[in-house]
């Protein structure tokens, strides 16, 4: 479990890495999930006073349907035409002015033609590079504002969908927020067995933020304590009582478990980028490559799940890779060339070859099969191949095999059963006269 200084070192660069992204469609907002009273709040306002900025906390459970994304009030322009504008909730109006101090000590002039951008967006500057912007931000030129939005799962039903449109277009009423507003959300865990009174996150909506889980952690909190000048006879009861900190409860605990996307890998990837541009916000220590891998390893768990993370690492530092299907196909028909790579391999990279065969069967065999010389070597291919493996890895294919079936609809393993046959009787257990009947007819 992430514990809450961690926490904020993740959201931290989750955060920032919107700076340097080049993914104008990818956004990156950090979901924190964790008990309450667990220090959420206390830890976004300590990275906006880090970074010389500002924290808007805006307290979802206590809003009511139209404070977050204004009012309309009806009004007349300087021709005497009636119009309608929507009041801005209050924390809009700090950052459109803001906005427009910055654009005029700039000195640049506003457009000529503004109609298309609207009067919402005028003093935008998005013409900056990455370096331009950590620049601006390091030298305390711009002072970042994060819109901290708690309770964001605690919220009425209209309301949980404004602040959820704020969150994922981030952009309210036309006005789209400028690049130095980064947006963190802040909830209480969600799950079937929870007993907070909570809305539920469907997986599309939950698929666009990086959920970082945090729990409690008694050293932790006691360095906490310590630095907010606690009184001592807590501190030492809390020392010897860590238990005392928190309920433990089940019900009060995010078990929700997190799951691979496209969208997903999309943002490992900007995190994976960005860490090396955004080093001057972090400390030598927090820039030391242990913390950096170990930060990296719980961001992409807290995204794609622990299993995925962890292969996605082994692979990484692994002297070897997995073996694409292609490339099995381009060599002999004996593998003169891969033969040996194949045996050599780790297990965790024959499954992961396997795996990609596997799919590429099913997708391509029947067109295969149309070329009877092609297919006659393939048939021999996929025989060495399977001879290559491992007894382990050989009987885990074949069973994978038997329960697949081909895109148009048949089963793979009929297709190709002489390759398997001997593991595929080995696999069923059949009886010696079952055997001799199979191996008889074939």
């Amino acid at each position: 479990m992430i514990h809450i200084n961690e926490a904020k070192r993740l959201v931290k660069r989750v955060m920032l890495a919107n700076l340097v992204s080049e993914k104008a469609d990818l956004a990156l907002t950090p979901l924190v999930s964790g008990k309450h009273g667990i220090g959420k709040s206390q830890m976004v306002k300590s990275i906006a006073a880090e970074l010389g900025g500002v924290c808007i906390t805006i307290e979802g459970g206590t809003l009511k349907e139209g404070e977050i994304t204004g009012l309309p009030y009806q009004y007349k322009d300087d021709a005497g035409n009636s119009k309608f504008r929507f009041l801005p909730y209050y924390a809009v109006e700090r950052i459109q002015n803001e906005q427009r101090r910055i654009f005029e000590k700039d000195g640049r002039q506003l457009p000529l033609d503004t109609a298309l951008h609207g009067d919402e967006n005028c003093y935008a500057i998005e013409d900056l590079s990455a370096g331009d912007k950590t620049r601006l931000i390091c030298d305390g030129a711009v002072k970042p504002v994060i819109l901290f939005i708690d309770e964001i799962n605690r919220t009425e039903n209209s309301v949980y969908k404004e602040l959820m449109n704020i969150l994922l277009t981030r952009s309210v009423n036309g006005y789209r927020f400028p690049w130095w507003v980064f947006f963190v959300g802040a909830m209480n865990p969600s799950t079937q067995n929870s007993i907070y009174a909570t809305n539920e996150m469907d997986p599309a909506q939950l698929d666009r933020f990086i959920k970082i889980k945090v729990g409690d952690n008694a050293s932790e909190w006691l360095k906490y304590g310590k630095h907010a000048g606690l009184i001592p006879e807590i501190l030492t009861f809390i020392k010897e009582n860590p238990k005392t900190l928190s309920s433990d409860s089940k019900d009060l605990d995010d078990e929700e478990k997190p799951t691979p996307s496209p969208r997903g890998w999309d943002m490992v990837d900007t995190l994976l980028r960005s860490e090396p541009l955004l080093q001057r916000f972090f400390t030598d220590k927090e820039n030391e490559a242990k913390t950096v891998e170990r930060d990296m390893r719980n961001l992409i768990t807290a995204k794609l799940g622990s299993s995925v993370a962890t292969m996605f690492f082994a692979s990484m530092v692994s002297q070897s890779r997995a073996l694409m299907p292609e490339e099995i196909f381009a060599d002999d028909e004996n593998l003169s060339k891969l033969s040996d790579s194949i045996q050599k391999m780790s297990a965790a990279k024959k499954a992961q070859t396997c795996d990609l065969m596997l799919a590429h069967l099913k997708e391509n065999i029947e067109f295969v099969i149309l070329q009877k010389a092609r297919f006659d070597i393939v048939k021999k291919q996929l025989s060495m191949f399977i001879k290559s493996l491992d007894s382990s890895t050989r009987l885990l294919f074949a069973q994978n095999m038997a329960s697949a079936t081909t895109d148009d609809g048949n089963i793979l393993i009929e297709l190709l059963f002489e390759i398997f046959e001997s593991d595929l009787i080995e696999i069923l257990d059949l009886s010696e006269k079952t055997r001799k009947l199979i191996e008889g007819n074939s």
